[in-house]
């Protein structure tokens, strides 16, 4: 460790450059401080280095000392693959059931009349029991805009569309993916 006396003077910029170039350290110091560049401005040249000191090899191990033996745990599997496809085979098992349940309660009941006991909807048409079309059309209300409009609402349990029977079967099929897909190997 250079002396701390002349540390202060290498931060403070009144050192001599000679006193630099004895100390190997204070030489590596400088440099990163002031970069290469600037020592040569000086007139600093790098501090020459001793010789390295070789290991020495030490040879065979001893009889006496005895080593465990290593069997390195390898599973068949790549390190935490498994449980991303075991999360990706819940997730598609559960988003095909709860499609399937959104879309049969959309047919008996209806989302409309859920939508008004929580407040998120408030037309007339929807949450009035006079009118009672509380089943969305989705092939009528497939955005926000036509949501508002009356013809994407009727009562429930009055017609089966073709669009609830294409979810249903949709998510069936998503569902029973998400059972017969394999499991982590």
């Amino acid at each position: 460790m250079p002396d701390p006396e002349a540390v202060r003077r290498l931060l403070e910029g009144e050192i001599d450059p000679v006193e630099i170039e004895d100390d190997a350290e204070l030489y590596s110091m400088a440099e990163r401080i002031y970069g290469s560049e600037a020592l040569e401005g000086l007139g600093v040249q790098a501090p020459q280095v001793g010789p390295v000191e070789t290991v020495e090899d030490f040879g065979l191990i001893s009889e006496d000392v005895s080593l465990p033996d290593f069997v390195p745990d390898i599973s068949e599997t790549k390190g935490g693959d498994a449980g991303n496809r075991a999360r990706r085979r819940w997730f598609v098992l559960f988003s095909g059931v709860f499609g399937v349940i959104v879309t049969v309660f959309n047919m008996a009941i209806g989302v409309g009349a859920a939508l008004c006991s929580v407040g998120a909807a408030n037309m007339r048409q929807i949450c009035n029991d006079d009118y009672g079309q509380t089943k969305v059309v989705w092939t009528e209300g497939y955005t926000y805009d036509r949501l508002h409009e009356i013809d994407s609402w009727v009562k429930p349990m009055t017609e089966i569309l073709i669009g609830d029977l294409v979810l249903i079967v949709i998510f069936t099929i998503v569902a029973v993916f998400g059972i017969l897909s394999k499991k982590g190997r």
